[in-house]
């Protein structure tokens, strides 16, 4: 047991919880608002908006750690364009051309990436429960998704968009790992999550300008302002900030299974707030899941 484990115990796997809850949440919101179809306009929207949410409580801490900042320019910046920028934009251009099934299954190898690259160019040590519990909790996310039915997976077929969302995929795996070495240990979360914001917000606007799905404009309405306000406040804001403390408690490599519980989250959501039914596939997928988190994080616990 290590020592973060000792001092922390049990809340930040709790805390782990809230990004792919709250990520899957984005589902639910994304189908309320589909029909806006602007997806780089409302990634510009929600960086913007959970911006200047964030900046009366974090101007204080930016200024006084403007020489962190100043000293580890590059490194955060890198970490900007890959978490801000990078993962949200390709993953939209990923959906321009692939079905939402592929989407959430390449997403869910996110963990396996992050496994692969510790392993490989960081020398992270990784135990063969751990990989057991990846191969299991992989397992629950294709039960959920093809809903134990071998037709959707016979007619899964590759094509472009697979291919930007592995990209999108390994992009938030590099994300992920790089926040132990990138992010300046002393500086503080949410002066840090500004910072990024701001700096991959300042990258994707010429993107958001160019325009290259032609996109319409946002109709803005009730309906729309709700949902960008969700996205900004849940996704953007706790989520991150949830994922940035507790990658930095228990690392890339066991943190990064929890991404494996947002098809789980999103079939819950569906039931709650689309009327959807519980059925056989979502209590298997879910029991697989949560037995593959088991055997990931039990060495910690």
């Amino acid at each position: 047991m290590n020592k973060d484990s000792v001092n922390h115990g049990l809340g930040v796997y709790f805390i782990l919880l809230l990004p792919p809850l709250f990520w899957s949440g984005n589902f639910v919101v994304g189908r309320a608002v589909a029909d806006a179809n602007a997806p780089l306009g409302l990634s510009f929207s929600r960086w913007m908006l959970a911006f200047f949410l964030l900046l009366p409580f974090a101007i204080k801490p930016i200024w006084q750690q403007r020489h962190i900042i100043k000293s580890h320019f590059w490194g955060i910046t890198l970490l900007a364009v890959l978490g801000i920028t990078g993962f949200n934009s390709i993953a939209y251009i990923a959906l321009q051309y692939t079905t939402a099934t592929n989407a959430t299954l390449l997403n869910s190898f996110i963990p396996i990436f992050i496994f692969v690259i510790s392993v490989v160019f960081f020398k992270e040590k990784i135990t063969l429960k751990q990989v057991l519990g990846v191969l299991v909790s992989l397992l629950g996310v294709v039960a959920i998704i093809t809903r134990l039915d071998i037709a959707v997976i016979q007619h899964l077929t590759i094509n472009i968009g697979d291919l930007w969302m592995l990209l999108a995929a390994l992009v938030w795996a590099l994300y992920s790992i790089l926040l132990k070495y990138l992010k300046p240990k002393e500086m503080s979360a949410i002066a840090f999550l500004t910072t990024i914001i701001f700096i991959g917000s300042t990258v994707l606007y010429p993107i958001t300008l160019w325009n290259p799905f032609n996109e319409p404009d946002i109709v803005w309405n009730g309906t729309m302002i709700k949902a960008v306000f969700y996205i900004a406040v849940f996704p953007s804001i706790v989520a991150y900030l949830a994922w940035i403390y507790g990658l930095n408690i228990i690392g890339a490599a066991k943190g990064g299974q929890f991404i494996h519980l947002m098809p789980f989250f999103g079939a819950i959501l569906a039931v709650v707030f689309l009327g959807e039914k519980i059925q056989l596939f979502h209590l298997v997928g879910g029991c697989c899941i949560a037995l593959g988190l088991w055997l990931s994080l039990s060495k910690a616990r």
